[in-house]
């Protein structure tokens, strides 16, 4: 009795770790990558970082990578980001899982931090990997990524962007809102050419469509843009006070332009009541050249030019500093694509985990034990059965 009860708890220990494993699909990260499960940011970001630090599967930290990307999206963190990206599609070209909706994401948004680093050939190429054929996508993660493939060719290739772009309006033709996306960036194309009347008409065009939110500020946005070229500043001003009706618009930018329409226009005053709003914004963007323009309009009209002399210089001074530093260290990773997630790899050495082997020996020790126990019972009853035998024919020779 002892014997069996040993046996079997042995059994059910080493059963329950070597299949450990495939009861994954209950993990509450893939319940939530699924859709089966709802959290707050706050949740998903203990919940990676739980996962990061005590998984062995390496579905399960491919998982935890591209959600750690995801929540770093738009922090100014686009090094961690590329490389948590990348970490996610070695473990998962690792994985005896495959998922391939998730490698295609994962590449598709690792091209747009490469994008925007305006490193556009390298972004087309990690788009395109995105799209291969054998991967799995739904049709607005490929219609996104045929977008983003032409907005970025438009960079150095816009004949050939123009053609994607014409092509990819024939298939979206009920979708309004990505037939307002591409009529504004052909627009912008048009308005690099200097042909304004044409731009100003795609922009029309979209805002016909009826789009609301982002969308409809950026059109107007570049509406006001066109009309700034033109040196029309009687119609910028007209569409830059309706960008900032619209609560999903760029109203920091709309308001540097505002000013500089304003002194354009000698109304300094104004000029300078609208750069002082945008000035208290200023550190909720980006670092970007067309954001830091607030100073330079604020060195020439107010009070005080030689601080806003300063801060413009050590802003574009930091500006550039990082593009070149992080356009480099972009480029070097999108080469190598970073396959390997070096300190996570040296700590858990998955193949060799102390788990596995002491599954492995106990399912060994378990299934040795069993093997033990079947060929001592089949003796035990091999003699039992001899004994009563003898026992039955000692009784028929003594009746």
């Amino acid at each position: 009795m002892k014997i069996e009860i040993l046996v079997l708890t042995t059994l059910r220990v080493g059963l329950l770790l070597f299949f450990f494993n495939s009861f994954s699909q209950y993990h509450p990260l893939i319940k939530y990558y699924n859709g089966e499960l709802k959290l707050t940011e706050k949740q998903v970001d203990s919940l990676v970082i739980k996962t990061l630090n005590e998984s062995d599967s390496r579905y399960l930290l491919a998982l935890a990578y591209y959600q750690k990307g995801v929540l770093l999206w738009g922090s100014g963190e686009d090094i961690e980001e590329f490389k948590s990206y990348a970490s996610a599609f070695a473990y998962l070209q690792k994985s005896d899982t495959t998922d391939n909706y998730l490698m295609s994401a994962i590449l598709g948004n690792q091209g747009t931090i490469l994008h925007n680093y305006k490193l556009y050939e390298e972004a087309v190429e990690l788009y395109r990997k995105a799209l291969d054929p054998s991967y799995e996508f739904s049709f607005n993660q490929g219609v996104n990524t045929e977008y983003n493939i032409a907005l970025a060719m438009m960079q150095y290739d816009p004949k050939n962007a123009l053609a994607l772009f014409a092509d990819l309006k024939k298939k979206i033709s009920e979708d309004f809102y990505r037939q307002a996306m591409i009529l504004n960036q052909i627009g912008i194309f048009h308005e690099g050419l200097e042909e304004y009347n044409e731009a100003i008409s795609n922009f029309e065009s979209g805002l016909e469509l009826g789009v609301t939110g982002r969308i409809k500020a950026s059109l107007i946005q570049n509406i006001s843009d066109t009309y700034y070229l033109k040196k029309d500043y009687i119609n910028q001003e007209k569409y830059l006070r309706q960008v900032l009706e619209i609560p999903e618009g760029n109203h920091f930018l709309a308001l540097v332009d505002l000013g500089e329409c304003y002194i354009l226009q000698g109304r300094k005053a104004e000029a300078l009541r609208v750069l002082l709003k945008a000035e208290v914004m200023y550190d909720e963007q980006s670092l970007r050249p067309d954001h830091i323009k607030v100073f330079q309009w604020l060195r020439m009209i107010s009070n005080d030019p030689v601080k806003y002399a300063d801060r413009q210089v050590e802003e574009l001074t930091k500006y550039i500093d990082r593009m070149d530093k992080l356009k480099d260290m972009m480029k070097t990773l999108a080469m190598k694509n970073v396959l390997v997630a070096e300190e996570s790899e040296q700590r858990r050495k998955k193949d060799t985990s102390i788990l596995r082997k002491i599954t492995i020996l106990l399912s060994i020790i378990a299934i040795a034990i069993f093997l033990i126990w079947r060929i001592w019972l089949n003796r035990l009853r091999s003699s039992l059965s001899k004994k009563i035998v003898k026992l039955v024919e000692k009784s028929e020779r003594d009746l």
